[in-house]
Protein backbone atom coordinates (compact mmCIF):
# COMPACT_ATOMS: atom_id res chain seq x y z
CA UNK A 1 0.00 0.00 0.00
CA UNK A 2 1.34 3.42 -0.94
CA UNK A 3 2.26 5.70 1.95
CA UNK A 4 3.16 9.36 2.25
CA UNK A 5 6.70 10.50 1.36
CA UNK A 6 7.92 13.83 2.72
CA UNK A 7 7.53 15.74 -0.57
CA UNK A 8 4.21 16.37 -2.30
CA UNK A 9 6.02 16.33 -5.65
CA UNK A 10 7.54 12.94 -4.86
CA UNK A 11 4.11 11.56 -4.02
CA UNK A 12 2.66 12.93 -7.26
CA UNK A 13 5.52 11.54 -9.32
CA UNK A 14 5.32 8.11 -7.67
CA UNK A 15 1.66 7.73 -8.65
CA UNK A 16 1.42 9.57 -11.99
CA UNK A 17 4.86 9.20 -13.58
CA UNK A 18 3.76 7.80 -16.95
CA UNK A 19 0.98 10.30 -17.52
CA UNK A 20 3.23 13.16 -16.42
CA UNK A 21 5.70 12.16 -19.15
CA UNK A 22 2.89 12.24 -21.73
CA UNK A 23 1.76 15.69 -20.57
CA UNK A 24 5.34 17.05 -20.64
CA UNK A 25 5.86 15.75 -24.18
CA UNK A 26 2.62 17.42 -25.32
CA UNK A 27 3.71 20.63 -23.59
CA UNK A 28 7.10 20.64 -25.30
CA UNK A 29 5.40 20.11 -28.66
CA UNK A 30 3.10 23.07 -27.96
CA UNK A 31 5.76 25.62 -26.96
CA UNK A 32 7.32 26.34 -30.40
CA UNK A 33 3.87 27.24 -31.74
CA UNK A 34 3.53 30.24 -29.39
CA UNK A 35 5.43 32.85 -31.51
CA UNK A 36 4.18 31.60 -34.90
CA UNK A 37 0.94 33.68 -34.93
CA UNK A 38 2.97 36.79 -34.04
CA UNK A 39 5.35 36.31 -36.94
CA UNK A 40 2.50 35.61 -39.35
CA UNK A 41 0.69 38.79 -38.28
CA UNK A 42 3.87 40.79 -38.82
CA UNK A 43 4.45 39.32 -42.27
CA UNK A 44 0.83 39.86 -43.30
CA UNK A 45 1.16 43.59 -42.62
CA UNK A 46 4.75 44.23 -43.66
CA UNK A 47 4.95 41.88 -46.64
CA UNK A 48 1.62 40.66 -48.01
CA UNK A 49 -0.38 43.88 -47.54
CA UNK A 50 2.51 46.29 -48.09
CA UNK A 51 3.40 44.54 -51.36
CA UNK A 52 -0.25 43.91 -52.30
CA UNK A 53 0.53 40.20 -52.72
CA UNK A 54 -2.80 38.34 -52.51
CA UNK A 55 -1.23 34.90 -52.96
CA UNK A 56 1.16 35.46 -50.05
CA UNK A 57 -1.72 36.76 -47.94
CA UNK A 58 -3.73 33.59 -48.62
CA UNK A 59 -0.77 31.31 -47.83
CA UNK A 60 -0.05 33.12 -44.60
CA UNK A 61 -3.72 33.00 -43.63
CA UNK A 62 -3.90 29.24 -44.23
CA UNK A 63 -0.68 28.71 -42.30
CA UNK A 64 -2.08 30.78 -39.43
CA UNK A 65 -5.27 28.70 -39.26
CA UNK A 66 -3.27 25.48 -39.45
CA UNK A 67 -1.07 26.58 -36.54
CA UNK A 68 -4.16 27.44 -34.48
CA UNK A 69 -5.76 24.05 -35.17
CA UNK A 70 -2.57 22.18 -34.26
CA UNK A 71 -2.19 24.18 -31.04
CA UNK A 72 -5.84 23.58 -30.12
CA UNK A 73 -5.45 19.84 -30.64
CA UNK A 74 -2.33 19.65 -28.49
CA UNK A 75 -3.96 21.73 -25.75
CA UNK A 76 -7.02 19.47 -25.76
CA UNK A 77 -4.92 16.32 -25.31
CA UNK A 78 -2.76 18.00 -22.66
CA UNK A 79 -5.75 19.18 -20.60
CA UNK A 80 -7.43 15.78 -20.88
CA UNK A 81 -4.31 14.06 -19.54
CA UNK A 82 -4.17 16.58 -16.69
CA UNK A 83 -7.74 15.72 -15.70
CA UNK A 84 -6.90 12.01 -15.74
CA UNK A 85 -3.88 12.70 -13.52
CA UNK A 86 -5.97 14.71 -11.06
CA UNK A 87 -8.67 12.05 -10.79
CA UNK A 88 -6.16 9.24 -10.35
CA UNK A 89 -4.16 11.12 -7.75
CA UNK A 90 -7.24 11.83 -5.61
CA UNK A 91 -8.04 8.11 -5.66
CA UNK A 92 -4.47 7.12 -4.70
CA UNK A 93 -4.22 9.76 -1.98
CA UNK A 94 -7.44 8.62 -0.33
CA UNK A 95 -6.17 5.03 -0.34
CA UNK A 96 -2.86 6.13 1.21
CA UNK A 97 -4.53 8.26 3.87
CA UNK A 98 -6.94 5.48 4.77
CA UNK A 99 -4.02 3.10 5.11
CA UNK A 100 -2.09 5.50 7.38
CA UNK A 101 -5.09 6.43 9.53
CA UNK A 102 -6.99 3.18 9.92
CA UNK A 103 -4.68 0.32 8.94
CA UNK A 104 -1.34 1.35 10.42
CA UNK A 105 -2.63 2.98 13.63
CA UNK A 106 -6.17 3.23 15.03
CA UNK A 107 -7.61 6.77 14.93
CA UNK A 108 -7.77 6.93 18.72
CA UNK A 109 -3.97 6.67 18.83
CA UNK A 110 -3.30 9.44 16.35
CA UNK A 111 -2.27 12.78 17.77
CA UNK A 112 -1.49 16.15 16.30
CA UNK A 113 0.39 18.52 18.61
CA UNK A 114 -1.09 16.77 21.63
CA UNK A 115 -4.71 16.84 20.47
CA UNK A 116 -6.68 13.79 19.41
CA UNK A 117 -7.56 13.78 15.72
CA UNK A 118 -11.23 12.95 15.65
CA UNK A 119 -13.55 11.84 12.88
CA UNK A 120 -14.13 15.43 11.74
CA UNK A 121 -10.47 15.86 10.84
CA UNK A 122 -10.40 12.45 9.16
CA UNK A 123 -13.44 13.34 7.03
CA UNK A 124 -11.80 16.63 5.98
CA UNK A 125 -8.57 14.87 5.00
CA UNK A 126 -10.27 12.12 3.01
CA UNK A 127 -12.66 14.45 1.17
CA UNK A 128 -11.93 18.11 0.50
CA UNK A 129 -8.19 18.15 1.27
CA UNK A 130 -7.47 15.12 -0.92
CA UNK A 131 -9.62 16.62 -3.70
CA UNK A 132 -7.71 19.92 -3.66
CA UNK A 133 -4.33 18.17 -3.82
CA UNK A 134 -5.56 16.05 -6.72
CA UNK A 135 -6.55 19.13 -8.68
CA UNK A 136 -3.04 20.51 -8.25
CA UNK A 137 -1.37 17.27 -9.40
CA UNK A 138 -2.57 17.57 -13.00
CA UNK A 139 -0.47 20.68 -13.68
CA UNK A 140 2.25 20.19 -11.04
CA UNK A 141 4.97 19.62 -13.67
CA UNK A 142 3.51 20.63 -17.02
CA UNK A 143 1.94 23.87 -15.76
CA UNK A 144 5.18 25.70 -14.92
CA UNK A 145 6.85 24.21 -18.00
CA UNK A 146 4.10 25.50 -20.30
CA UNK A 147 3.94 29.01 -18.85
CA UNK A 148 7.69 29.55 -18.47
CA UNK A 149 8.29 28.04 -21.89
CA UNK A 150 5.69 30.34 -23.46
CA UNK A 151 7.33 33.36 -21.84
CA UNK A 152 10.75 32.28 -23.08
CA UNK A 153 9.61 31.65 -26.65
CA UNK A 154 7.52 34.82 -26.96
CA UNK A 155 10.13 37.05 -25.29
CA UNK A 156 12.86 35.44 -27.38
CA UNK A 157 10.93 36.25 -30.53
CA UNK A 158 10.36 39.83 -29.38
CA UNK A 159 14.06 40.36 -28.59
CA UNK A 160 14.92 38.91 -31.99
CA UNK A 161 12.63 41.37 -33.76
CA UNK A 162 13.27 44.57 -31.74
CA UNK A 163 15.49 44.20 -28.61
CA UNK A 164 14.96 47.72 -27.25
CA UNK A 165 11.16 47.56 -27.30
CA UNK A 166 11.30 44.06 -25.80
CA UNK A 167 13.50 45.38 -22.98
CA UNK A 168 10.94 48.08 -22.18
CA UNK A 169 8.15 45.50 -22.07
CA UNK A 170 10.20 43.25 -19.77
CA UNK A 171 10.98 46.17 -17.44
CA UNK A 172 7.28 47.01 -17.12
CA UNK A 173 6.43 43.45 -16.13
CA UNK A 174 9.38 42.72 -13.82
CA UNK A 175 7.95 44.26 -10.57
CA UNK A 176 5.48 41.37 -10.41
CA UNK A 177 8.27 38.94 -9.68
CA UNK A 178 8.94 40.81 -6.42
CA UNK A 179 5.35 41.52 -5.43
CA UNK A 180 4.02 37.97 -5.81
CA UNK A 181 6.41 36.14 -3.41
CA UNK A 182 5.85 38.77 -0.70
CA UNK A 183 2.05 38.52 -0.95
CA UNK A 184 2.18 34.74 -1.24
CA UNK A 185 3.97 34.30 2.08
CA UNK A 186 1.14 36.18 3.75
CA UNK A 187 -1.49 34.09 1.95
CA UNK A 188 0.30 30.85 2.91
CA UNK A 189 0.03 31.62 6.61
CA UNK A 190 -3.64 32.56 6.30
CA UNK A 191 -4.41 29.40 4.30
CA UNK A 192 -2.83 27.12 6.89
CA UNK A 193 -4.59 28.87 9.77
CA UNK A 194 -7.93 28.62 7.95
CA UNK A 195 -7.55 24.91 7.17
CA UNK A 196 -6.61 24.10 10.77
CA UNK A 197 -9.53 26.11 12.12
CA UNK A 198 -11.97 24.40 9.73
CA UNK A 199 -10.67 21.05 10.95
CA UNK A 200 -11.21 22.18 14.54
CA UNK A 201 -14.75 23.24 13.67
CA UNK A 202 -15.47 19.84 12.12
CA UNK A 203 -14.06 18.12 15.19
CA UNK A 204 -16.27 20.22 17.46
CA UNK A 205 -19.41 19.21 15.56
CA UNK A 206 -18.46 15.51 15.59
CA UNK A 207 -17.41 15.46 19.25
CA UNK A 208 -20.57 17.08 20.60
CA UNK A 209 -23.58 14.83 20.86
CA UNK A 210 -26.64 15.85 18.86
CA UNK A 211 -28.80 16.32 21.99
CA UNK A 212 -26.27 18.86 23.30
CA UNK A 213 -26.73 21.11 20.24
CA UNK A 214 -30.31 20.74 18.97
CA UNK A 215 -32.71 23.46 20.10
CA UNK A 216 -30.05 25.54 21.81
CA UNK A 217 -28.13 28.69 21.00
CA UNK A 218 -24.77 28.13 19.25
CA UNK A 219 -22.06 27.43 21.85
CA UNK A 220 -19.36 30.05 22.45
CA UNK A 221 -16.68 27.75 21.02
CA UNK A 222 -18.64 27.30 17.80
CA UNK A 223 -19.16 31.07 17.41
CA UNK A 224 -15.49 31.72 18.16
CA UNK A 225 -14.35 29.25 15.50
CA UNK A 226 -16.72 30.55 12.81
CA UNK A 227 -15.75 34.15 13.58
CA UNK A 228 -12.08 33.26 13.25
CA UNK A 229 -12.68 31.53 9.91
CA UNK A 230 -14.53 34.61 8.64
CA UNK A 231 -11.73 36.92 9.75
CA UNK A 232 -9.05 34.73 8.14
CA UNK A 233 -10.93 34.55 4.85
CA UNK A 234 -11.46 38.31 4.76
CA UNK A 235 -7.75 38.90 5.29
CA UNK A 236 -6.94 36.32 2.62
CA UNK A 237 -9.35 37.98 0.15
CA UNK A 238 -7.82 41.39 0.83
CA UNK A 239 -4.27 40.16 0.20
CA UNK A 240 -5.21 38.14 -2.88
CA UNK A 241 -7.20 40.88 -4.57
CA UNK A 242 -4.62 43.58 -3.78
CA UNK A 243 -1.98 41.43 -5.45
CA UNK A 244 -4.23 40.74 -8.44
CA UNK A 245 -5.07 44.42 -8.89
CA UNK A 246 -1.41 45.45 -8.92
CA UNK A 247 -0.50 42.65 -11.32
CA UNK A 248 -3.39 43.44 -13.68
CA UNK A 249 -2.36 47.10 -13.72
CA UNK A 250 1.21 46.21 -14.67
CA UNK A 251 0.03 43.75 -17.33
CA UNK A 252 -2.22 46.44 -18.85
CA UNK A 253 0.60 48.99 -18.71
CA UNK A 254 2.85 46.85 -20.91
CA UNK A 255 0.94 47.16 -24.22
CA UNK A 256 0.44 50.90 -23.61
CA UNK A 257 4.16 51.50 -23.12
CA UNK A 258 5.08 49.44 -26.16
CA UNK A 259 2.46 51.15 -28.33
CA UNK A 260 3.65 54.64 -27.36
CA UNK A 261 7.36 53.94 -27.76
CA UNK A 262 6.86 51.71 -30.81
CA UNK A 263 4.65 54.37 -32.38
CA UNK A 264 7.45 56.90 -31.89
CA UNK A 265 9.89 54.55 -33.67
CA UNK A 266 7.45 54.10 -36.56
CA UNK A 267 7.07 57.89 -36.88
CA UNK A 268 10.86 58.21 -36.94
CA UNK A 269 11.06 55.50 -39.61
CA UNK A 270 13.12 53.19 -37.40
CA UNK A 271 10.70 50.25 -37.45
CA UNK A 272 7.56 49.00 -39.20
CA UNK A 273 3.95 48.96 -38.08
CA UNK A 274 3.83 45.15 -38.34
CA UNK A 275 6.53 44.89 -35.69
CA UNK A 276 4.46 46.98 -33.27
CA UNK A 277 1.35 44.89 -33.95
CA UNK A 278 3.36 41.73 -33.27
CA UNK A 279 4.63 43.22 -30.03
CA UNK A 280 1.19 44.25 -28.82
CA UNK A 281 -0.13 40.76 -29.62
CA UNK A 282 2.95 39.27 -27.97
CA UNK A 283 2.33 41.23 -24.79
CA UNK A 284 -1.24 39.97 -24.71
CA UNK A 285 0.18 36.46 -24.97
CA UNK A 286 2.58 37.21 -22.12
CA UNK A 287 -0.23 38.42 -19.87
CA UNK A 288 -1.88 34.99 -19.79
CA UNK A 289 1.27 33.03 -18.83
CA UNK A 290 2.18 35.61 -16.19
CA UNK A 291 -1.25 35.28 -14.58
CA UNK A 292 -1.02 31.50 -14.83
CA UNK A 293 2.44 31.48 -13.25
CA UNK A 294 1.16 33.59 -10.37
CA UNK A 295 -1.71 31.14 -9.92
CA UNK A 296 0.66 28.17 -10.14
CA UNK A 297 3.01 29.72 -7.60
CA UNK A 298 0.05 30.09 -5.27
CA UNK A 299 -1.15 26.54 -5.96
CA UNK A 300 2.29 25.07 -5.26
CA UNK A 301 2.47 26.90 -1.93
CA UNK A 302 -1.04 25.79 -0.95
CA UNK A 303 -0.39 22.19 -2.03
CA UNK A 304 2.74 22.02 0.11
CA UNK A 305 0.83 23.43 3.08
CA UNK A 306 -2.04 20.95 2.68
CA UNK A 307 0.29 18.01 2.14
CA UNK A 308 2.37 19.07 5.14
CA UNK A 309 -0.76 19.12 7.27
CA UNK A 310 -1.59 15.58 6.15
CA UNK A 311 1.93 14.51 7.09
CA UNK A 312 1.58 16.21 10.48
CA UNK A 313 -1.54 14.15 11.12
CA UNK A 314 0.21 10.83 10.37
CA UNK A 315 3.92 11.55 10.84
CA UNK A 316 4.30 9.41 13.95
CA UNK A 317 2.73 6.33 12.36
CA UNK A 318 5.21 3.64 11.23
CA UNK A 319 5.31 3.81 7.42
CA UNK A 320 6.87 1.29 5.11
CA UNK A 321 8.03 2.80 1.84
CA UNK A 322 6.73 -0.08 -0.25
Amino acid sequence: MATLPQSVYKYILNHTKRRQVVVIVLTLALLPLAPIPLEIQRRILDEAIAQKDADLLLRLALFYVGALILAAGLKFMMKLQREYIAAGLVHSLRQSLYHCIYTVTPPSHLTQKGDRIDEGAVVAMLTSEAQKLGGFAGSAFSGPLLQVGTLVFVLGYMFWIEPLVASIALALYSPQFFIVPFAQMRMNMLTKDTALTVRELGGFIVDNAEHALVGKEPPVQYLSLTDRILSLRKRFALTKNAMKSINNFLIALGPFGVTVYGGYLVIQGETEIGVILAFVSGLERLGGPIRELIGLYRDVAFARIRYGMLLDATEHTPMSMS
